[in-house]
């Protein structure tokens, strides 16, 4: 391509010398022949018949030496013509000649990539594509349409230029518009400002001023997986021939790689998918293993508690006092409740995870609610020497809860606050009203919880052993009941902590016109 235009220069000087060399050669003929014909006539002795002879012939040359000039001025034209004709050629030789040269480097780019198995995802394929096509084609507008075989739509992946929201996230069937037409038939079709038939005009875009248009099929085989459609907008060239078949091609070649790359996409989506089901299963087998040690603990202490005492009633029974025999039929009752209490939350998990776990509102104060709460966890209060405070706020209204679920919940927050208080400390549970909501808080002097722990507290399994001590907190379900139900409820849970200072935990709970919405038992 360097070489051509040096070439051209010297073809252009070379004619140009020889058709001044002509005309120079003819403008002395002619005018040599009237310089020699007056003297040959003044030799013969010419009269004054014979000097007006000589007038009209010299009269004649030099009509014909006009005329010779007037030739030359118009084939100096005409070599002017064809001259500028071939500078034109020349043009569109440098331009045919620039373009396959530039969809040469796309294919070997991605032939290159094809060969080196690079792991480009599809999408950045695409999008080199539909912008080096544009720059080698100096169009304004292309974009990439892939065939969908689930929906059985042409989608648009990729699209750059000007006016490229026209053709974002399009979609079409195929064999349905000039795309659709294009992947059915599988052939490239070349438009321009007007349609060729009625078929195409019906899907003209008149507001986008598309002066001229491309659309080729992407093939692998006799499958084609997509669609490349290239546009010139307010453009004075349209597309030739020449574009067409060059386009055909790179796209013949660049559809097997957008199919690799497709596959590729799908088997590392597979691939994600198997890697986080595998971090899945491995999360909940090491829940399992939590629950399976803590249960075993947390089960095993009231059994055994039971069966000792069981133990003792049949050795002794006889031999133990009225009172000794109430302490322990007292402590037996106990440890099965607990022992029950512990079932339930079980159950209560599994239908909650399974969402087979309702609510039964009913409008209540949520006061007597919390009474019943503090009642319940009153022993075990009085067991590990703990007080318990209650400031209600009795101007709160009446709202729809689940009594027993909502019990549930407080006792549960009760019950962690108890275990985790010092001897003689005080829990305080209060209740407040705040912005249509009902608040509960249960407040309580212990340990208190690190922030990092805080975040995790309310997740499955979230408590475990205390750290120092080797108190348990029980199977790790609790706060995660706590949790769930407070949200089918439509409500919210959290904990304020300081270490070394105690925590606070709080419910809040919608009042009777937000609880009137409906809350779905998210699983």
């Amino acid at each position: 391509m360097s070489s051509n235009p040096p070439n051209t220069a010297n073809l252009d000087r070379r004619a140009w010398s020889l058709w001044i060399l002509a005309f120079a050669v003819i403008l002395s003929l002619t005018a040599a022949i009237p310089t020699l014909y007056l003297p040959m006539v003044q030799l013969i002795g010419a009269e004054d018949e014979g000097n007006v002879w000589v007038q009209n012939g010299y009269t004649v040359a030099i009509g014909l030496a006009g005329l010779v000039i007037i030739f030359c001025l118009v084939t100096i034209l005409k070599q002017r013509e064809l001259m500028r004709m071939r500078e034109a050629l020349d043009v569109d030789e440098r331009v045919l000649q620039d373009s396959r040269t530039r969809l040469s480097e796309i294919s070997a780019l991605f032939q290159l990539s094809s060969t080196l198995n690079l792991q480009l995802q599809l999408s950045a394929i695409l999008e080199i594509i539909v912008r080096r096509v544009l720059a080698t084609l100096k169009a304004q507008q292309a974009s990439i349409m892939i065939y969908n075989p689930e929906t059985g739509l042409l989608e648009t992946r990729a699209s750059y230029g000007l006016e490229s929201e026209f053709a974002r996230n399009a979609k079409t069937r195929v064999g349905q518009g000039i795309a659709g037409w294009v992947a059915q038939q599988q052939q490239p079709v070349m438009l321009g400002a007007k349609a060729p038939n009625e078929d195409f005009g019906r899907h003209y875009k008149s507001n986008r001023n598309i002066t001229s248009a491309l659309s080729l099929p992407l093939r692998v085989g006799d499958r084609c997986v997509g669609v490349l459609n290239v546009n010139r907008i307010n453009h004075p060239e349209p597309f030739r021939e020449h574009h067409r078949d060059m386009l055909h091609l790179f796209a013949e070649h660049v559809g097997a790689v957008i199919d690799r790359a497709e596959v590729m996409d799908r088997l590392s989506a597979h691939a994600q998918a198997l890697e986080s089901s595998n971090l899945q299963l491995a999360e909940m087998n090491r829940m399992k293993d939590v629950f399976l040690s803590t249960a075993s603990h947390e089960l095993k202490t009231p059994l055994t508690s039971v069966i000792a005492y069981s133990e003792l009633l049949d050795e002794h029974g006889r031999t133990l006092s009225i009172e000794q025999r109430g302490e322990f039929l007292g402590r037996l009752q106990s440890e099965a409740k607990r022992l029950l209490a512990l079932i339930d939350d079980i159950l209560d998990l599994s239908r909650l995870e399974t969402g087979k776990l309702s609510l039964r509102r009913e409008t209540l104060p949520v006061n007597a609610v919390v009474r019943a709460a503090v009642e319940t966890a009153r022993p075990l209060a009085i067991k590990h020497g703990v007080s318990l405070e209650e400031r209600l706020d009795e101007s709160l209204t009446d709202i729809e809860i689940d009594e027993v679920k909502t019990r549930q919940v407080l006792v549960n927050l009760l019950v962690n606050a108890i275990k985790f208080s010092p001897e003689r400390e005080t829990v305080t549970i209060a209740t407040r009203a705040d912005s249509g909501f009902v608040v509960v808080e249960i407040i309580d002097r212990g340990p208190g919880i690190a922030p990092d722990e805080t975040a995790h507290i309310f997740e499955l399994f979230g408590q475990g052993l205390r750290e120092g001590d080797g108190q348990t907190s029980g199977l790790g379900i609790g706060l995660h009941l706590v949790k769930r139900i407070t949200e089918l409820h439509g409500g919210h849970v959290g904990v304020n902590s300081v270490l070394g200072q105690g925590s606070t935990f709080w419910v809040r709970l919608p009042g009777a016109e937000l609880a009137s919405q409906p809350v779905e038992n998210a699983a």
